[in-house]
């Protein structure tokens, strides 16, 4: 199983998954606008936004973990991904910020790019131990 997360890049799924995220939250009304007159209602879907949410939070924190972890034992990676999370939550459930709600998103999947971004970089320029 550990031999599967080397080979793949968890910080580019975690980049995919911030950008799904992004994406969901803040184009698909804009787009859709019309999908509630069909019966169709995709971009209020619960479930959905709590799957997105739970994927991109268990991707973010196994490649951040194993970056810190193994790599470079930097903090910036993961404050960045937990700050960016918590804005992601907070556009989500904080109903008193409605009106901020896609800012908050955005900014929020800003931040869990930029953390994962971070968190490569870092990777390849690694402290812990030499890479061959």
């Amino acid at each position: 199983m550990e031999n599967i997360f080397r080979r793949m890049n968890l910080d580019t799924i975690g980049i995919g998954a911030s950008m799904i995220c992004a994406v969901h939250c803040a184009l698909l009304p804009l787009l859709f606008a019309a999908l509630p007159l069909l019966g169709m209602e995709i971009t209020e879907n619960t479930v959905l936004e709590y799957c997105l949410l739970l994927f991109s939070f268990g991707i973010g924190a196994l490649a951040l973990g194993q970056g810190y972890l193994r790599h470079h034992r930097r903090l910036l990676p993961l404050l960045l991904f937990i700050s960016g999370f918590a804005l992601l939550l907070g556009g989500h459930f904080w109903t008193e910020a409605a009106a901020w709600e896609y800012t908050l998103i955005c900014i929020g999947a800003a931040a869990i790019v930029g953390a994962h971004l971070l968190n490569q970089r870092h990777r390849r320029y690694c402290r812990v131990h030499k890479h061959h």
